[in-house]
């Protein structure tokens, strides 16, 4: 497996070898909001593996910049905005973030793997001075937790897709419990995960403003999206 992911990781440097994918995100009531862009490999590894191999690597922040350039260069040919994960770490040099693209072309999507810095939480708050929109990722997982939250103050915060399950199998205070939280620091929540097309009135009625997961749309490359566009007009 070791080999597999190093050609992965080689292949991504050497041929930029990385695929942009891209996954929407709707509002309860049916709108696009934007799309989340995920990085694939052609020999089919897991993201997760080779990310973890670049940070064994000291790579991880290099691969991380080659992934947002794929990102935003392919869903240029997207409408809405763009959720572009992004370990806390990129935040230290808010200008490199700022080079990539306009506050209105993107939600910088802070990733649960690694801590906040105070170095990175003063980056993130010059990129919200500057209209960029910040996205807790992965709330309830990790390193996003409720202090990362109230410390954060972001603009949106992403359910994690265990919370999301557990809701739908009727334990239901957990997801509550973080959107009253979110709420206090006036986020809108939006839930991962989403299996099936019937939960969606019920996370409405919760607090929910969006929703993610495969009932709604399966991540894939910009083309299929650009057809999927090009049908609805």
């Amino acid at each position: 497996m070791k080999n597999v992911t190093s050609e992965a990781l080689q292949a991504a440097f050497e041929l930029s070898a990385i695929m942009p994918f891209f996954q929407p995100i709707l509002s309860v009531t049916g709108d696009r909001q934007g799309f989340e862009a995920l990085s694939r490999f052609p020999n089919g590894i897991t993201p997760d593996r080779v990310w973890a191999y670049a940070q064994q690597q000291g790579l991880a922040v290099a691969l991380d910049r080659l992934a947002l350039s794929a990102a935003i260069t392919a869903g240029n040919r997207l409408a809405g905005p763009l959720f572009l994960n992004v370990c806390s770490s990129h935040f230290r040099e808010p200008h490199a973030l700022r080079k990539l693209a306009a506050p209105a072309r993107v939600v910088w999507e802070v990733t649960e793997s690694t801590a906040l810095s105070d170095d990175d939480t003063r980056g993130i708050e010059q990129l919200k001075r500057l209209g960029y929109r910040i996205a807790m990722d992965d709330a309830g997982a990790g390193h996003s937790t409720v202090d990362r939250l109230y410390r954060l103050q972001p603009d949106i915060v992403k359910l994690d897709r265990p919370i999301v399950k557990l809701w739908a199998a009727g334990a239901r205070e957990l997801l509550r419990y973080w959107i009253r939280c979110a709420h206090e620091v006036g986020a809108l929540v939006i839930a991962e995960g989403v299996e099936d097309i019937t939960w969606v009135s019920g996370l409405a009625n919760e607090g929910i403003a969006a929703v993610q997961g495969y009932a709604l749309g399966k991540p894939a490359p910009v083309e299929h999206w650009v057809r999927q566009e090009a049908a609805e007009y």
